[in-house]
């Protein structure tokens, strides 16, 4: 259970919700959705493309996101260090030289921001004599830093190297100027403005706040006010949940919802005996239990076409009975048995 209720604030927030569902939220990989055919077999593409369709539907963008994903961790790196070289003539790094220098962090917790920067300073104090023998104190210090990246946001280089730029801005005000009050002052301002001089021929761009659009999987409009609730899990049921504002039904407007699904005969074979062969057979592998399932549909289909062929067999017969007393056939009433048992020759190509 969720702690948050629609008559909270919190639940209205998708930073909150997203971080709790990321966090609670049992692991499992998303199954594609496909027609069944009565035979069992899938059939149709899925709502939602796999990689391997995506990437015969779009080879480039396909190959280019995946090149991204494999080095975006050492572009990261790679121009964090030439950002502090040129803007602050390295002296972030240096400054956090004792606890490894800058470390970058990609997290999935992050879903309404790209980048977050994190600093920290420790005192550290020893003993010591000086130099005319008399005890004394020596201070130094030790500082973290860390900048975290939103795997969900975060997905081309144009981006990640001005979400880099924007965070490193903050460490410098942390670090370098002093600055713990006022992360986006006249000081931050001043290191954004050398940042965008610096780097301004390779798109860089710094300003006091991210701009991008944040490219959510799921998203609920309301009917009346046309609030947009957006969130990267399905964490809202129009039938459950209404609008926080004016308290209007939600619609799901992305991804569009499939109409209304016709279910098969197989799919409810499935789901009327499922449960009947798992108790007859504990323990076996849930492969094995779909087989048996398969075979006890093909049987019952088997049985069924066969107590049509009868009946269909019964009103030949009839109509047999009624031409040997001298009567006509009706030509219509012929034509339509045999439409059936056309219909009936499952085994046709």
């Amino acid at each position: 259970m969720i702690p948050h209720r629609p008559s909270m604030d919190a639940f209205w927030d998708p930073d909150v919700i997203n971080e709790w569902n990321e966090e609670y939220s049992p692991r499992r990989t998303p199954k594609p959705q496909c027609r069944i055919n009565d035979d069992g077999l899938e059939v149709g593409l899925p709502t939602f493309p796999s990689k391997k369709i995506q990437s015969i539907l779009n080879p480039k963008k396909y190959e280019a996101k995946k090149l991204f994903t494999l080095k975006k961790h050492e572009i990261a790196e790679k121009f964090l260090r030439e950002l502090d070289e040129s803007v602050t003539d390295g002296k972030v790094y240096e400054m956090a030289a004792l606890t490894g220098g800058i470390k970058i962090i990609w997290s999935k917790k992050l879903n309404t921001t790209a980048g977050r920067a994190n600093w920290k300073r420790e005192t550290m104090r020893s003993a010591i004599r000086s130099v005319d023998g008399k005890p004394d104190t020596k201070i130094t210090y030790r500082h973290y830093a860390s900048i975290e990246l939103a795997e969900k946001v975060i997905d081309d280089e144009e981006r990640l190297l001005n979400v880099i730029a924007h965070e490193f801005c903050h460490l410098a005000n942390f670090m370098v100027s002093g600055i713990k009050n006022n992360p986006h002052g006249k000081e931050f301002k001043t290191w954004a403005a050398k940042c965008s001089q610096q780097f301004g021929d390779r798109g860089i761009h710094v300003t006091t706040k991210h701009s991008y659009d944040i490219d959510y999987k799921y998203i609920w409009e309301c009917t009346n006010c046309s609030t947009e609730f957006k969130r990267h899990s399905k964490s809202i049921d129009p039938l459950k949940h209404q609008c926080g504002s004016c308290k209007s039904k939600l619609v799901q407007t992305k991804p569009v919802p499939r109409a209304n699904a016709v279910v098969n005969e197989y799919q409810l074979f499935v789901k009327e005996n499922m449960k009947k062969v798992k108790e007859q057979n504990p323990g076996s592998p849930q492969k094995q239990i779909m087989t048996m399932v398969g075979k006890m549909y093909q049987e019952y289909k088997a049985s069924k076409l066969g107590a049509m062929e009868e009946k269909v067999d019964g009103i030949m017969g009839n109509e047999k009975d009624v031409g040997s007393r001298g009567e006509s056939l009706d030509d219509n009433r012929v034509d339509l048995v045999m439409r059936k048992l056309k219909f009936l020759d499952l085994t046709s190509p």
